[in-house]
């Protein structure tokens, strides 16, 4: 299931997937407490199992003011958030905690809520799927005890890596890993009943049109103080080759890491 809201809004922080993060927990948390302290409590800690949902911002900003300063975005037009969930009962909350929302301030900042549409999903019955980001994907492994985000395009000269070339059978093995863990979370969250707890079929990645990205993003971690992280990942097309059932749990949650808080959102391309 996929939601679009839209926004009006004078300016958005750099770091607007935390401004976005806020909302979504408080119009959860308006409709259903037990729920919201459910997916994001766990024995007075953080709750850092899969959630099941992903979500995008999308907008058009003025360039020129944003190289004056780099810590904002002026929008044009309406700020969309894109918003993707397998789960109705995730989805049903979430709605209805927005109606009650027409003003959401964050810090210095303000949305103004607009509609709330209902968008249509694409179906997937293939082994073989082309999708297009609509928010950029993060996969890192942990080396030495420090995340090193690792990418199926060349940094320097930003060309798709060749199968045999170790960092992408390296990447190709993180994307697995995530999609295994990400499915076989959420699949017991949602008491999804399958013979297999995670990914049924491994996943085959075929880089189309990628780009590096580079992205600023508050993080709070073992509840301490929020922290601006810079964040590796790419956006672009890509075909992704496994089990159609995994390819359209994929799609409806997102690839990768930190999908609940703005990373990994696509959609189907064609």
């Amino acid at each position: 299931m996929r939601l679009q809201i839209n926004f009006k809004t004078k300016v958005l922080p750099v770091y607007y997937r935390n401004l976005f993060i806020s909302l979504i927990k408080q119009a959860i948390k308006n409709v259903d407490t037990d729920y919201f302290n459910q997916l994001y409590h766990y024995r007075s800690k953080n709750n850092k199992a899969p959630k099941p949902f992903c979500f995008a911002g999308r907008f058009l900003f003025d360039r020129e003011r944003f190289k004056e300063n780099k810590g904002l975005f002026y929008p044009h037009g309406d700020v969309h958030l894109y918003l993707s969930s397998p789960d109705p009962a995730f989805i049903a909350r979430l709605y209805n905690g927005l109606l009650g929302i027409k003003t959401f301030p964050y810090q210095n900042f303000e949305l103004e809520r607009g509609k709330i549409i209902m968008l249509n999903e694409r179906n997937i019955s293939e082994n073989a799927v082309t999708f297009k980001t609509l928010s950029p994907i993060l996969i890192e492994k942990v080396e030495n005890g420090k995340e090193k985000p690792i990418l199926p395009i060349d940094k320097k000269t930003r060309q798709p890596l060749p199968e045999d070339n170790s960092d992408f059978k390296c990447f190709l093995k993180e994307l697995n890993y995530i999609g295994d863990k990400t499915l076989a979370g959420v699949k017991s969250a949602l008491a999804i009943e399958t013979d297999e707890k995670g990914l049924k079929e491994e996943l085959n990645f075929i880089p189309l049109k990628l780009r590096k990205e580079v992205i600023r993003h508050k993080v709070r971690e073992r509840n301490k103080e929020e922290k601006i992280y810079t964040f590796t990942c790419f956006s672009g097309q890509f075909k992704l080759i496994g089990h159609p059932e995994d390819l359209k749990l994929l799609y409806q949650l997102g690839i990768g890491l930190r999908r609940a808080q703005g990373f990994g959102m696509v959609e189907v391309v064609g």
